[in-house]
């Protein structure tokens, strides 16, 4: 249809008063939020008491994560904690909102800490928390045996945001002394999914009294052993000194140190690296694993008068035994600490499906273990010392 001359002004009037219309009613920010009228939790607490949900919130105030670098730290404690029950974990959680003075967000949670007394729930906890629309997988997960108010409101090295603890950075303390690998909700997830795998869930708690300040005692974080899930069940808890083991097969490891001693002679060899694999046979139908461990150090203190070959045995002497004792401690526990089966799964599946059908676990004879090391930088550290040079 043809519009007369007369009327094209107007009609282009009309369409740009109606597009400018548009514009300033789509245009707004509908859902803008104000800093100030939300509380951002950083870290969930689980517990499970009298058959009712328990649940914690840390808050940390943004002053002690934002500060300028040389400033003074904000006065007072930068840590905020809320605790609510209800009869399912996100009636907790919604009663704990209920509560607040302000609005509460997950949407910077960082951290999710599961008393051992709520295991027997794991499955509805990590459901309901993948049904939070605003909650992470990336989200950092720990088991305890500590009181999570006692956790949630730990101490922190010249008042440091908390950021820097084992709670919402555990990677700090593996990269200092390996222990096992931090886990998420994610890998918890994929693990209890996969067949015939023994998921190993840090366990954190509170350091005994090994630090002060003006002699007052300071409760630090760290991961002090870990608990074992077969099956998507809980087998029990192995305390860091009984599963050393796990340090040399961990995918994580950074370092770690061996003191060694042979009479009176005395050494310490840091470990660099640390490289594991299972090798799977079939004897007569039966498997037979075999556990090599590859390593590689270097000296950092030692008697000049010990031996490289000496170190060397002395060193794959301790890590062997570290592995047969948490194997052993695993096999105590019904749990196979190793993954075996699941290497028996992944590479002799028909096999694996002929043994899952007869209940067969691995047992203490299923396993051998073949541990190499390799010292470097040793001759450094062998020289007299100008102690002995000038007596």
């Amino acid at each position: 249809m043809t519009i007369p001359a007369n009327l094209r002004g107007y009609v282009k009037s009309v369409k740009a008063t109606i597009a400018i219309c548009i514009m300033l009613v789509t245009g707004g920010c509908w859902d803008e939020v104000n800093l100030q009228d939300v509380s951002y939790i950083s870290a969930i607490g689980v517990d499970y008491v009298d058959d009712k949900f328990v649940v914690y919130a840390q808050m940390i105030s943004f002053g002690v994560i934002a500060k300028q670098e040389g400033g003074a730290p904000p006065p007072g404690n930068p840590i905020w904690i809320g605790k609510h029950e209800g009869n399912t974990n996100l009636a907790a959680v919604f009663n704990l909102m209920d509560s607040s003075q302000y609005k509460l967000s997950l949407n910077h949670l960082k951290s999710v800490v599961i008393h051992e007394r709520a295991f027997k729930e794991m499955k509805q906890i990590i459901d309901s928390l993948n049904r939070l629309s605003s909650t992470r997988f990336n989200s950092f997960i720990f088991g305890t045996k500590t009181d999570i108010n006692e956790l949630f409101t730990m101490d922190m090295l010249f008042n440091k945001t908390p950021l820097t603890t084992p709670l919402y950075a555990p990677q700090i303390e593996n990269n200092q002394n390996s222990y096992v690998e931090p886990m998420t909700l994610q890998s918890f997830v994929r693990d209890a999914l996969e067949p015939a795998m023994s998921v190993k869930l840090p366990s954190l708690s509170i350091l005994p009294d090994e630090w002060e300040n003006n002699k007052k005692k300071l409760n630090f974080l760290t991961i002090d052993g870990v608990f074992l899930f077969n099956e998507k069940k809980p087998s029990g808890y192995v305390s860091r000194a009984k599963s050393e083991g796990l340090i040399w097969i961990g995918k994580a490891f950074k370092r770690s140190l061996i003191p060694i001693q042979v009479e009176d002679k005395r050494a310490s060899v840091v470990v660099d690296s640390a490289n594991s694999k299972v090798k799977v046979s079939m004897d007569n139908n039966n498997p037979q694993f075999v556990l090599k461990v590859n390593l590689t150090g270097h000296l950092i203190e030692a008697s000049s008068d010990i031996s490289d070959d000496q170190l060397i045995e002395q060193v794959e002497k301790t890590v062997k035994k570290q592995l047969k004792d948490t194997y052993a401690r695993g096999l105590a526990l019904n749990a196979d600490i190793y993954d075996l089966e699941h290497q028996l799964y992944r590479h002799h599946n028909k096999a694996w499906k002929r043994l899952a059908k007869e209940n067969w676990r691995p047992g203490p004879k299923d396993l051998a273990i073949e541990v190499k090391c390799k010292i470097t930088k040793e001759s450094e550290l062998r020289t007299k010392s100008e102690l002995e040079l000038h007596t």
